[in-house]
């Protein structure tokens, strides 16, 4: 894994930064506890859904997939899905052992891509399954955040579906690179 200066001005890697620093400002209007602070916060969320979006396409269509982008984009993701999981656990009654469930997948990703990477040299990316399950938890999120009630429920048993399935996917792709990989270092 070779990480540059320069990889940070490319704009994949530019779009992920973005959208970590777009983070406190889209909890500090959830802070706010207003209707007004509410929609401010889900247009800023859509923003950061289209950064991730755009970041992944050009990434792609300029050649710039790079390991820094590897690491920021998932990050990147991670950080906002799990803060404003957090943020409507507190305010809006989400369930807590959805969120746990989340949040085991999120760790057996980290620990697998972690022995990939130490035992056999390879940096697995994330898959469709992977981006599938971020884009309901995100819709998810934001349902519960403008309190859709109806929706949020039907979503909500949707991002489990995902987020299971998720893990069975993942387990499958970490056993296979983990067999079939690189020499063990």
């Amino acid at each position: 894994m070779v990480i540059k200066k320069k990889d940070f001005l490319l704009v994949p890697n530019f779009l992920a930064v973005f959208r970590i620093l777009l983070l406190p400002i889209i909890f500090y209007f959830l802070a706010q506890d207003t209707t007004t602070g509410y929609y401010i916060a889900v247009l800023l969320m859509l923003v950061a859904i289209a950064s991730d979006v755009l970041d992944g396409y050009f990434a792609r269509r300029l050649n710039q997939i790079t390991d820094l982008g590897k690491i920021l984009d998932p990050l990147a993701d991670k950080l906002g899905l799990g803060i404003f999981v957090i943020f409507i656990i507190f305010h809006r009654g989400f369930p807590i052992w959805a969120a746990a469930l989340l949040f085991l997948k999120d760790f057996l990703t980290l620990v697998g891509a972690l022995l990939l990477v130490k035992r056999k040299d390879l940096f697995p990316m994330s898959n469709n399954w992977g981006k599938l399950n971020s884009w309901v938890w995100a819709i998810t999120v934001i349902l519960y955040v403008v309190r859709f009630d109806f929706l949020k429920e039907i979503f909500l048993f949707i991002a489990i579906a995902a987020v299971l399935n998720c893990i069975i996917q993942y387990l499958k792709m970490f056993f296979n690179l983990y067999r079939i990989g690189a020499v063990d270092r």
